[in-house]
């Protein structure tokens, strides 16, 4: 039996000192494999760091600054101050590129393994790119310097976040960030700030994809478009829930988007600046979808304060609240000009003002779809409180309200000019005010008006409380309640003047009031068309009505 014992204890002994053996050597493998590479310390600078290191390995930055410029090689890495999450080691981790060149790049088809995190990204100047591309038949090639903070290219998709980006310049494109060629980074939970360019003063996306995400972007400027960011050139980005305020540029003082169809979504747009095109957001020859954003006390000089849509742009700009915001001409909030098709759907344009032309959506030359909007609030000094469409336009608006907007000359609620056409279905149209024409003014124009409300509308120190219709204006107008409107001279409800003729029909005319046709009136060659037997209704009208259309030289004589 002792012998039996003897054979098992030493058995047990074997096993133990082999458990021992193994345990030291996977700690030997450990200490001799340490993913984390640290900079300074081992590796005096994070390039060095870089080029030892293996795919998945994750080099730890201590605060200081490095004046140098990096490149990931192709590496699928991770590069990080010691906490990114704490501002105070961000601003303390500086990667400085003394202005020779781009301060980050990643030109070798890096994925989103590659991992740029918790750093000060300064100094740079962009890397030299020839970029060449086909539009409309012809040959476009760009030259000059891309991406002075951080160059993202060669179809690289790296994860850039929880970093500040600033004061960053280039002569070209992308002062903080450029994304080319195929490239589709996440760009999340950074701060770009105080960055140059001509193009894109914080972040240019050509023919690329990225997502950027949560980011602050501000006071950055661009010389031509997109002080914040610039969407170019067969791009279709996801560009969503980002802070976008105080930058500014010839165009596009938020965002400027060119050929490109990216997503900008639930963004606070506010506070840019534009000396041309769109104060928050300008699109050229695009179709970016521009949905749930804040756009607000954004200003251009010239077209959309808040937004502009040109050169033959067909946007869908939908829930999104567009308020308070600024142009001297054409559109205090929206602008749609150059044979645009924009679709306007289940927005609030609201307290945006300009000197002349379309207190909240400025329409010319182009054709317009609005669904679901309210309109309200907006501001003109001269004509179309809520809307202008002017100089061939056509709109089309269904089940939205145009109320409160106010115009120092003509038309509070709407303006329709100069050989364009109006076609309004189930929409309200209340409580407006301009000198003449207070709810609606056509001029030279046309008018479709079905199953509406047109209703406590003032012609302040003119005629037509609810519509006024003058030089050559065709109407039909059906199923639509007039109620409460007040014109200071003629047509409480409707005027009619300058060989204009509307057809009248199903319509209700309710306590509208004028010096002369409290319901509706035409004078001189006017022609207003009602139905035998008359199938309108009227009550409460001051004066009662009369003969509908009124011989001028009778007016006179009283």
């Amino acid at each position: 039996m002792s012998e039996k014992n003897g054979a098992g204890s030493g058995k047990l002994k074997f096993i133990i000192i082999g458990v021992l053996v193994l345990a030291i050597a996977v700690v030997g493998v450990l200490f001799l494999y340490n993913p984390n590479l640290a900079v300074p310390g081992k590796y005096r600078t994070i390039q060095s760091a870089i080029e030892a290191a293996k795919d998945g390995d994750v080099i730890v930055v201590e605060p200081g600054v490095y004046y140098e410029r990096i490149d990931f090689m192709g590496k699928n890495i991770t590069i990080r101050s010691t906490d990114p999450e704490d501002p105070g080691v961000v601003a303390e981790t500086i990667i400085d590129g003394r202005r020779r060149g781009s301060v980050v790049t990643f030109t070798s088809g890096e994925g989103s393994g590659a991992v740029l995190e918790g750093f000060t990204i300064t100094g740079g100047v962009g890397t030299f790119q020839t970029l060449t591309h086909d539009y409309e038949g012809e040959e476009v090639v760009n030259e000059g310097y891309y991406g002075g903070g951080i160059l993202i290219t060669g179809g690289s998709s790296p994860t850039i976040r929880n970093n500040v980006i600033t004061n960053n310049g280039v002569d070209l494109d992308g002062g903080g960030i450029a994304i080319q060629d195929n490239s589709n980074p996440t760009v999340t939970n950074n701060r770009i700030d105080g960055n140059s360019a001509f193009n894109g003063g914080a972040i240019a996306i050509w023919q690329s994809n990225p997502i950027i995400e949560n980011n602050e972007l501000s006071n950055n400027r661009a010389n031509y478009l997109g002080g914040a960011i610039l969407v170019d050139f067969e791009s279709s980005p996801s560009v969503s829930s980002n802070d976008i305020h105080n930058n500014g540029s010839t165009s596009g003082g938020g965002i400027a988007v060119w050929y490109a169809d990216p997503l900008i979504s639930a963004n606070k747009i506010h506070n840019n600046s534009a000396i041309w095109y769109g104060g928050g957001l300008a699109v050229f020859d695009a179709s970016p979808t521009i949905d749930s954003n804040e756009i607000s006390r954004n200003s251009a000089t010239n077209n959309g304060g808040g937004i502009a849509v040109a050169e033959n742009s067909s946007p869908l700009i939908s829930n999104n609240n567009i308020n308070r915001n600024y142009t001297d001409e054409n559109g205090g909030g929206i602008a749609v000009i150059e044979n645009s098709s924009p679709i306007i759907s289940d927005n609030t344009i609201s307290d945006n003002a300009v000197l002349f032309g379309g207190g909240g959506i400025y329409v010319g030359d182009s054709s317009v779809e609005i669904s679901g909007t309210n309109i309200t609030g907006n501001l003109v000094q001269q004509d179309g409180g809520g809307i202008a469409a002017v100089a061939g336009s056509t709109i089309f608006i269904i089940n939205s309200i145009i109320d409160d907007n106010a115009a120092g000359r003509a038309g509070g609620g709407l303006v329709i000019g100069d050989g364009s056409s109006a076609t309004i279905e189930e929409t309200t149209i209340s409580d407006n005010s301009a000198s003449t024409g207070g709810g609606l003014i056509v001029q030279r124009s046309g008018l479709v008006l079905k199953m509406s409300t047109i209703s406590d509308n003032e012609a302040q120190s003119g005629s037509g409380g609810g519509i006024l219709m003058v030089v050559n204006s065709q109407g039909e107008i059906e199923n639509t309640n007039f109620s409460g409107n007040i014109a200071f001279e003629f047509g409480g409800g409707v005027v009619v003047f300058d060989e204009s003729t509307v057809i009248l029909r199903n319509n209700d005319f309710i306590a509208n009031e004028a010096q002369m046709g409290g319901a509706y009136i035409g004078f001189g060659d006017a022609s207003i068309d009602l139905s035998d037997p008359d199938n309108n209704t009227y009550s409460g009208n001051i004066p009662e009505d009369v003969e509908p259309v009124v011989d001028e030289s009778e007016v006179e004589e009283e």
